[in-house]
């Protein structure tokens, strides 16, 4: 699909060159569910993305799996690591280190996967709203191990309260079709806040807030600290949150899940780990570490 395609399918006029965007893929022993994800992102309909893998040291055939992919889909970039330095540290390590192009960024995680219009959906609220938000969300499918739905989106409480809450506005946002559709969707404010986004795969961040964050961390990294945790609130403190009503990706639910913390009932998983000990341990650590005059 061209630009101007695009453009007139999903009702955004204009005629300006539309923004890259780029999936980041950052991988750890998750060879069974790693062709899923990664074919996910060189489906999606949007038509300038840039794809990044990143394997940090899997000890399963993660690596042979992705130079597989590689080599059938040659506009994939590939980082192999020789040792797990985490998901936060490997964020840092590719944003600080390699060169990423794309104005939004999406770290994908690769247990999960992402629906063909995932990004066209992200794109269009940011250029339609134009309100410069740091980041934005989408609602979540759960799915199995198979790949099998187990619920419907992700649990009522993740987003409750919006009118409640000061600054949060519900709008619909009219597509520019030549007949206008309605697009629902929540302006969060920027400023400290507490948890409310889906987990990570659900975001796609602005590079400049990215890039913020990633030169004012410290170095050494947790391999246990999740990306989320610290980028989803550094963000949305900055310049706020745009919240998509769509389910846009499949949330995988298994074992090794760091966003899930509580028993399930009727397959909803109510727990977060933004609200466990271990988040409270990263929250503290990112407040350390964090160099306040590289962000002021």
């Amino acid at each position: 699909m061209k630009d101007a395609e695009w453009r007139h399918a999903y009702g955004v006029s204009g005629s300006a060159k539309l923004p890259l965007v780029t999936i980041i893929a950052i991988n750890w022993n998750y060879g069974a569910y790693l062709s899923v994800a990664l074919q996910s992102a060189v489906a999606q309909d949007y038509p300038s993305l840039e794809i990044i893998v990143l394997d940090n040291g899997s000890e399963d055939d993660s690596a042979a799996r992705i130079r597989g992919f590689a080599e059938q889909n040659p506009q994939v970039r590939v980082i192999q690591l020789d040792r797990n330095i985490g998901q936060l540290g490997a964020a840092h390590h590719i944003v600080t280190q390699h060169r990423i192009s794309g104005d939004f960024v999406a770290f994908l995680d690769t247990d999960d996967l992402l629906f063909p219009h995932f990004v066209s959906h992200h794109v269009r609220a940011h250029l339609l709203v134009d309100n410069g938000a740091g980041l934005s969300s989408g609602d979540t499918l759960q799915v199995d191990k198979h790949g099998t739905v187990i619920a419907g989106n992700m649990p009522q409480w993740w987003k409750m309260d919006a009118a409640e809450r000061p600054g949060w506005v519900d709008i619909e946002v009219p597509t520019q079709h030549e007949t206008p559709l309605p697009l629902a969707m929540t302006l969060v404010p920027a400023g400290p806040s507490r948890w409310f986004w889906h987990p990570g795969t659900s975001i796609v961040y602005r590079r400049r807030s990215i890039e913020r964050l990633m030169s004012a961390i410290r170095v050494p990294i947790e391999v246990k600290f999740a990306l989320d945790a610290s980028a989803a609130p550094f963000c949305h403190a900055e310049a706020g949150t745009i919240l998509l009503s769509e389910p846009l990706s499949g949330y995988r639910v298994h074992g090794r899940n760091s966003s899930v913390t509580a028993p399930q009932l009727q397959h909803f998983d109510s727990g977060r780990a933004s609200f466990g000990k271990d988040n409270k341990k990263q929250e503290r650590w990112f407040r350390k570490n964090i160099r306040r005059k590289q962000i002021a």
